[in-house]
């Protein structure tokens, strides 16, 4: 009978180890969000940052996070809420510890984070027109990327109704002949800044990342989240405004069998049929019942002339006590004679 226990053990943490698993799946309509797979969602893109590092969605605000204690890569994606004072002084800590924004903004509120770090770069209030572009003006297109780990394999980035960074040069430009308002000329879309011991990425397009861009872009993604260059990174979800988390299902997770993990079963099952046929566990269970048998208080055995005396002191008359215990001792022996 032991070998068969000894065999259904094996078998269940066999079976523990590669039954599939389900996990809650969970979405969100809001735009740029990481966790929305429609075609403005961020879903392939965050699927990309899982396959690169480490990503954790904030869904607080960031002093309540405690973000100015972490490290890595804090990626704000098309924000649309406000940011309190209290969530600017933590991205400020953030940067001074050596993390990294990046921030990608058209029209949001990415500019509030800038006016509180108290830097002049801004993002531009409306789009530009420019005469290179993919379907329609909506849809420009750059060629200009200094940085040649950014344009690594990349002939062309296709933009979508995008912004522009003012009082700053950059690393990716428009056009020449780009107009903006009443002035024509290139305007950079993406730089980078130190600040602290950390460094700020500013792209002035948040669309380029959303589902429906995310072919006609890829490589340009990959290299810019190569890039980032974090292990850590932190999304902020907490400033769309429609952020309304569901469950859509579940996700089946198949696991791939782990013959290192197979081996420490058996051993695991070896080791205790060993304990238990060698009588180890009996022994060892008996030391363990001494031990805890000496804490416990024993009670301590009182004479009938204890127990009197300790009534006496409590008021019972002594005497009557004794003619009590002799006339009980006599009735014994009257019993016993019978």
């Amino acid at each position: 009978m032991r070998g068969v226990a000894y065999g259904i053990l094996l078998a269940l943490g066999i079976f523990m180890l590669i039954m599939p698993l389900s996990l809650p799946l969970f979405m969100t309509n809001a735009e740029f969000s990481v966790l929305n797979p429609r075609w403005n969602g961020c879903s392939s893109f965050g699927k990309l940052l899982y396959n690169e590092s480490k990503p954790t969605p904030i869904v607080s605000p960031f002093d309540s996070f405690g973000l100015g204690s972490k490290e890595g890569a804090l990626i704000i994606i098309g924000p649309d809420l406000g940011y309190s004072q209290g969530e600017i002084l933590e991205i400020k800590a953030f940067l001074e510890n050596g993390g990294t924004l990046v921030l990608m903004d058209d029209f949001g509120t990415g500019n509030e984070i800038l006016e509180g770090l108290n830097l002049t770069v801004r993002f531009a209030k409306e789009p530009f027109l420019d005469i290179f572009y993919y379907k329609n003006e909506n849809f420009p297109q750059l060629v200009k990327i200094l940085d040649p780990a950014l344009g690594k394999g990349v002939d062309k980035i296709v933009l979508n109704v995008p912004s522009s960074l003012l009082n700053t040069q950059g690393d990716i430009y428009t056009s020449k002949v780009t107009i903006l308002g009443k002035n024509q000329r290139e305007y950079p879309i993406m730089t980078e800044l130190s600040y602290g011991n950390g460094r700020i990425i500013l792209f002035s397009d948040p669309s380029v990342f959303i589902n429906d861009m995310y072919k006609i872009n890829e490589q340009f993604i990959r290299n810019f989240v190569e890039y980032i260059n974090a292990d850590r990174i932190y999304i902020d979800e907490a400033h769309h405004s429609n952020f309304n988390i569901y469950q859509q299902g579940y996700i089946r997770v198949k696991r791939v069998i782990d013959r290192e993990k197979i081996f420490y079963i058996f051993l695991t099952v070896a080791v205790i049929a060993l304990i238990i046929e060698s009588g180890l566990a009996l022994n060892l269970a008996e030391k363990i019942a001494n031990l805890i048998s000496k804490f416990i208080p024993k009670e301590e055995k009182k004479s009938i002339e204890d127990i009197v005396a300790s009534l006496s002191k409590e008021g019972y008359d002594e005497k009557v006590l004794l003619k009590m215990i002799g006339e009980i001792e006599t009735g014994k022996k009257l019993g016993g004679e019978k």
